[in-house]
């Protein structure tokens, strides 16, 4: 494989990302050659260091989403993020993927138990069928419904943390194994 090659199906790898992005990883692969150039190195000797195009491009990839996902954290940006990083390799479906399936599943509690709470009232009087329930139980209801808002308030801003730390993780297992 030469340059010209290895740059076009490098290039095909990377269909995902705007032209511009696309340009300017062009040009940082294109700058690889030409400074082996000048200090006397072959292309295969910086195709075999730079790697096979498609493991590049899923590691430029999975940089890209991370990135996206730091500037606007969302579910959907950070699962895509995750889901690109552990494109990278079978190590990563344990260490990250399992991990994060997991905290997003206490978080889906979290925000149920909130939720369970603030409707709780609804479900005492469908249980009691009185209007009496709502006079003897009037304060209950009204400290489960605050309770579960106070909850569902504190589920949002832990969520926001929690899509910085998984942001935060990915970059640093990125950085761990290398690809960086």
């Amino acid at each position: 494989m030469n340059k010209e090659a290895y740059l076009n199906e490098l290039l095909q790898y990377l269909k995902q990302l705007s032209p511009a992005e696309r340009k300017d990883i062009l040009a940082d692969y294109m700058e690889h050659f030409e400074q082996a150039e000048l200090s006397g190195r072959s292309e295969e000797e910086v195709i075999l260091k730079l790697g096979e195009p498609k493991l590049v491009a899923r590691e430029v990839l999975a940089q890209s989403q991370i990135q996206k996902a730091g500037q606007s954290p969302s579910l959907p940006n950070v699962t895509k993020a995750v889901m690109a990083t552990v494109s990278l390799g079978l190590f990563n479906l344990i260490i990250v993927f399992l991990p994060f399936v997991a905290s997003l599943l206490v978080l889906a509690g979290l925000y149920g138990f909130s939720l369970f709470l603030i409707i709780s009232p609804i479900l005492l009087i469908i249980q009691h069928q009185s209007v009496s329930i709502l006079i003897h139980d009037f304060f209950l209801m009204l400290g489960l419904v605050g309770a579960g808002l106070l909850l569902m308030v504190g589920a949002l801003k832990v969520t926001g943390l929690y899509y910085k730390l998984v942001i935060r993780y990915l970059r640093y297992n990125l950085k761990a194994i290398g690809r960086i």
